[in-house]
């Protein structure tokens, strides 16, 4: 059990099947794909919060537009990502109990000029996470990642009757659809060592925890002034401090 897990690798493509010099048949005809993942939270009272991270790196997921996805009621509700870097996206999303929601990561086709390129070739892998790190609880899921991929006609679009579509089951990095991720549980203090999950999300938070084991400062929204010490009864201030403080900068990124 972990706060995180690995779900398994994804490709995004808008690319002929076969490259243009060698089709001499002329049978090849242009696939788009997308990465589909089904999550079902199997928990009977707690809705969970989940972060999902693809990582791209040759090349990487700037390289060409995507649109991500999530539907739980029958709806695409388009997202953003909370946080992005050249190679790094993460979307934030919501589960509530025994319910079951579908997320979609896919090359921008609205963009005409994406299909009519046909150049779009990513492949990484995707995490999971919890985005409530602190607490005592855990979360039961089930997921499911697949392919799903359209043929485009080859004189696409004056023939657009034409369509076939592809979809495959992607092997878990678990082996497994079952996971379990679990909130940290934090000693009371001092604290001697922290997950290494804290230094992805919160560096500088971190930072300040490792050097200050005994005497944390914890004044939001600066964390500069106010002194909780090892004596204090109040860690849940402490857990819940710093849940704020990963909340603000997923809001400010957001808000970017």
């Amino acid at each position: 059990m972990a706060v995180s897990t690995v779900v398994s690798t994804f490709e995004l493509l808008v690319k002929p099947l076969v490259q243009p010099a060698a089709d001499i048949l002329g049978a090849g005809r242009t696939i788009i794909q997308g990465y589909f993942l089904t999550i079902s939270n199997l928990n009977s009272n707690s809705p969970v919060r989940l972060r999902v991270n693809f990582t791209a790196q040759s090349p990487n997921l700037n390289s060409q537009p995507l649109l991500a996805f999530f539907d739980v009621a029958g709806f695409n509700n388009q997202l953003n990502p909370i946080s992005q870097t050249p190679t790094t996206q993460t979307y934030l999303i919501s589960i509530g109990p025994r319910d079951t929601g579908l997320f979609l990561l896919q090359p921008n086709v609205t963009d005409r000029n994406v299909v009519a390129a046909a150049d779009t070739e990513i492949r990484g892998f995707v995490t999971l996470s919890l985005a409530n790190l602190f607490g005592s609880n855990s979360f039961d899921l089930l997921l499911t990642p697949q392919q799903r991929g359209t043929f485009l006609p080859q004189n696409f679009p004056a023939d657009n009757v034409d369509f076939d579509q592809l979809a495959y089951a992607l092997p878990t990095a678990t082996g497994g659809s079952k996971v379990t991720l679990t909130q940290f549980q934090f000693p009371i203090f001092p604290i001697r060592q922290l997950p290494p999950e804290i230094l992805e999300l919160d560096p500088g938070l971190a930072e300040i925890i490792r050097e200050n084991p005994d005497r944390v400062n914890l004044t939001p929204p600066n964390l500069g002034n106010g002194v909780i010490s090892e004596t204090t009864d109040s860690l849940q201030q402490v857990l819940s401090t710093m849940v704020e403080r990963i909340s603000d900068l997923e809001t400010q990124a957001t808000n970017r």
